[in-house]
């Protein structure tokens, strides 16, 4: 049909009319757009919160900078004896013990207290030792070990947090001397700064030679960086030293950790194979220090070592007062493992203190509080961290310090806010929220439910709904291998940490998972010699031939149609995903039932 001028008016109309209505509304979107900045420019403005900061400036500050087994926690710890009143602070719960065993031989009983979230003893006693999370705000003096750990992603803000606002008279900080550069600002309104510059107090000498397992001697520490990899060298050590071989690592709950601890220093235990675990202050009698790999994971690839890790493992060789001089060397001889040699002379270099580390140069970061967000009910978190992130990033900008990341504090808002829609919405106020979302339970998968279970039980309880014992708090189990006991400790742990926040949930306290933890370390006592028997480097479940402990078929045995190697072979999986010995020695055992005590939960 031909145009004519009306159709053509007609559809000029239309079209002036479509341009209006879209002009129409891109105006009211910018108009939106900037009634939401001026709303964020006036929170900013009047109602942001402020920089944390102390009232009262400490008197004294002193930095103690050094090398590993240099007497920087000694002088701190006889500093803090000395006035008699004050806190001990450091990155580990066996660090903590470490320093309440030390002043409580040297002080009057009821002078020393320990808090580490996991135990209490005498936490009002004048001085306390605990771990940084449990530190008090004020106080007569504070000493704070490993104080490098500011630089840490994930716990460094509380390091932070206790720096700026700390009210003490006294300061002692403990530290590599990389991090001084970070700390130093965070105590910039001290009266009076003193920096000890300590120097390692014993020899560290690099073997030149690689070491095989028959030739690794008594008070020797062997370094791998998986439960897969400890196991594996732990079995061939084992082979050489029948029962005298020791496994330490992070899974393992932490009494049986402090049990390892107790029996290698005794001599019980004469070579220990460790994780990383063994490099954050922990002092054994060690004289020489193996690394079977110099590789790990670190939570997003595998990588070499840096310097100032390798310097902090190697730095366990050779402690002042327990052994003579220490060397660092190579383990070779445990399939699929090997360790470079100039990544341990860097980092024994450093240990020595004879070179500079690569510590990462991280900004001491900020993290919020609940007064910080100008939130009224529980929906209004994730705008509300969402907008403290926008001011902290503009507030921290001339200091020195960077806004923590809150994206997982607000992926878990997000993952309460559905529960909160139905019968538990009267018990999911602001502050309930807030602190479910802030326990300190580990939400990366695989274990993600689980945080998630226990939230919804505590919300549920809040609102006077039932819930089951077994949905908070898992019995021990029943049989099984190192690693089913491992996980039923790591979830009573984990019930541990709810039921302080929270208690009665379930009709439960903290002292019955605290029970459930105790018996599966008693169980995991038990069940690791014959782990490690069994937990040699595999073999090929098709011709026998040794291989790595992360493959069940060697490369010829896996191959394709036409031989080709590759072909259907178990790839090495990234590190966190090796699997424990531990489950073949359950099965060895023939599914144990229970221990000495009987498993019956305690009434």
């Amino acid at each position: 049909m031909p145009d004519t001028p009306a159709r053509s008016a007609a559809t000029s109309r239309r079209r002036e009319r479509s341009t209006g209505r879209q002009s129409a509304a891109l105006d009211t979107d910018r108009a939106a757009a900037r009634q939401e900045r001026l709303a964020q420019a006036s929170w900013v403005e009047g109602a942001a919160p402020a920089l944390p900061m102390r009232t009262v400036r400490p008197t004294e500050v002193v930095f103690h900078l050094g090398p590993t087994n240099s007497g920087k926690t000694y002088e701190s710890l006889q500093a803090l004896a000395a006035t008699g009143s004050g806190v001990y602070a450091a990155p580990l719960r066996q660090l903590a013990h470490e320093a309440y065993a030390k002043l409580s031989a040297q002080l009057p009983p009821g002078t020393v207290g320990l808090s580490t979230g996991e135990e209490e003893i005498d936490p009002y006693a004048p001085i306390v030792c605990c771990t940084v999370e449990k530190a008090p705000l004020r106080g007569e003096l504070l000493v704070l070990d490993e104080s490098h750990w500011i630089a840490d992603p994930d716990r460094g803000h509380h390091w932070a947090r206790l720096l700026l606002t700390g009210e003490y008279r006294e300061m002692h900080l403990i530290s590599a001397a990389e991090a001084y550069l970070l700390l130093k600002p965070l105590v910039s309104d001290a009266e009076h700064v003193t920096v000890v510059n300590h120097k390692r107090l014993s020899r560290l000498d690099v073997l030149r030679a690689p070491v095989r397992p028959a030739d690794v001697r008594p008070q020797t520490l062997v370094v791998a960086f998986s439960r897969k990899t400890v196991y594996a060298a732990a079995a061939e050590l084992d082979q050489h030293r029948p029962g005298k071989v020791g496994v330490l690592y992070g899974a393992l709950p932490p009494a049986t950790r402090r049990e390892v601890i107790e029996r290698f220093t005794s001599g019980e235990v004469e070579v220990l194979v460790t994780t990383d675990v063994i490099g954050h202050g922990i002092n054994v009698p060690a004289t020489t220090v193996l690394f079977a790999e110099t590789t790990k994971f670190d939570g997003t690839k595998v990588r070499p070592l840096r310097s100032w890790e390798t310097a902090q493992i190697a730095g366990r060789a050779g402690r002042y007062g327990l052994t003579g001089h220490g060397q660092v060397g190579v383990l070779t001889g445990v399939t699929g493992l090997r360790a470079d040699q100039g990544v341990l002379t860097a980092g024994a270099a450093v240990a020595r203190g004879d070179a500079m580390s690569d510590l990462p140069k991280r900004a001491p970061r900020l993290r919020p509080e609940l007064a910080d967000l100008g939130a009224f009910e529980a929906v209004d978190l994730p705008e509300a961290l969402t907008r403290w992130m926008a001011w902290a990033r503009a507030a921290t900008r001339d200091h020195a310090m960077t806004p923590d990341d809150v994206t997982s504090l607000i992926v878990r808002v997000h993952a309460l806010l559905p529960l909160l829609r139905g019968p538990l919405g009267a018990a999911g106020d602001l502050d309930t929220v807030w602190r479910l979302v802030n326990l300190a339970i580990d939400y990366n998968p695989p274990r993600r439910t689980r945080w998630l279970v226990l939230a919804q039980a505590a919300l549920r309880h809040a609102a006077g709904l039932p819930v089951q014992p077994e949905t908070v708090l898992p019995d021990v189990p029943r049989g099984g291998g190192v690693e089913e006991f491992e996980q039923a400790a790591a979830a009573a742990r984990d019930a541990q940490t709810l039921l302080r926040q929270f208690p009665g949930v379930a009709g439960l306290t903290s002292d019955d998972a605290a029970w459930v933890e105790e018996e599966c370390a008693e169980m995991i006592s038990e069940l690791l010699p014959d782990a490690i028997s069994l937990g040699r480097s595999g073999k090929c479940v098709a011709c026998g031939n040794a291989i790595a402990p992360w493959f069940t078929t060697c490369r010829p045995c896996s191959g394709g149609p036409a031989g080709r190697p590759g072909g259907s072979r178990d790839r090495r999986p990234a590190a966190g995903g090796r699997r424990t010995a531990g489950r073949a020695a359950g099965r060895a055992l023939g599914g144990r039932q229970g221990g000495p005590r009987g498993r019956a939960r305690r009434g």
